[in-house]
């Protein structure tokens, strides 16, 4: 009965999915002091699936998670770092503007939807990993993944206490607990609801330590 709840209320939130758009762009591998650093935009984060839950208020993640791999031939390819930042946008449902958080830095208003999206597609450094850890000799490249989130399970957790305080007011049974789901299955939902991610992804050519270009 818990399992019916917890469909229906994943449910309710269902339209029609629409093809994901994100992009990553302007990519570059360089060395940036003594570190690797990857220089990308995302472009094209909001398709209109994503746009229309901004607008209903619910917030959207992008996650863009940068990774150097070691390239191993004949055998498996070795991460040799990973670097993520986190992009978190919603609208404020007082004054009718939106909030961007990135990382520790103080959120960002920003007057509309489109705006919002374009700050998204600013250009951004990465910082990987110091180039002491590369060995001359050996060949590298650089994986960068972006991930646009309207569903995460610090949603679900935010959207299961205000259905219990709901539940609290007027004395009806709960729809159970969503966010305790296992983490396969509350993603399974979130695809079948048309709320799963929207994913880029790009992979740099091999490069050595000695063809790193200085960047500013």
């Amino acid at each position: 009965m818990k399992s019916v709840a917890i469909l229906g209320v994943v449910g309710a939130l269902l339209w029609p999915r629409a093809a994901a758009a994100v992009e990553v762009v302007g990519t570059a591998v360089a060395r940036t002091s003594d570190r690797v650093s990857v220089t990308l935009r995302v472009d094209d984060a909001f398709s209109n699936r994503i746009a229309q839950s901004l607008d209903r208020g619910m917030p959207v993640t992008v996650v863009v998670t940068v990774d150097v791999w070691q390239n191993r031939t004949g055998w498996f390819d070795r991460l040799m770092a990973e670097q993520t930042v986190v992009l978190r946008g919603f609208r404020n449902a007082w004054s009718d503007d939106f909030t961007l958080r990135r990382g520790q830095e103080r959120d960002l208003i920003i007057a509309t939807r489109d705006e919002l999206e374009q700050e998204i597609a600013r250009p951004m450094r990465v910082r990987v990993l110091p180039v002491e850890r590369l060995a001359p000799a050996d060949r590298y490249y650089a994986i960068v993944t972006a991930s646009v989130k309207p569903l995460t399970v610090e949603d679900l957790e935010a959207v299961e206490k205000w259905l219990s305080g709901e539940a609290k007011r007027s004395g009806k049974p709960g729809p159970g607990s969503i966010a305790k789901l296992p983490s396969y299955l509350v993603g399974m939902l979130a695809n079948l609801s048309g709320f799963g991610d929207e994913v880029a992804r790009w992979r740099s050519g091999d490069f050595t330590v000695a063809a790193l270009a200085q960047s500013p």
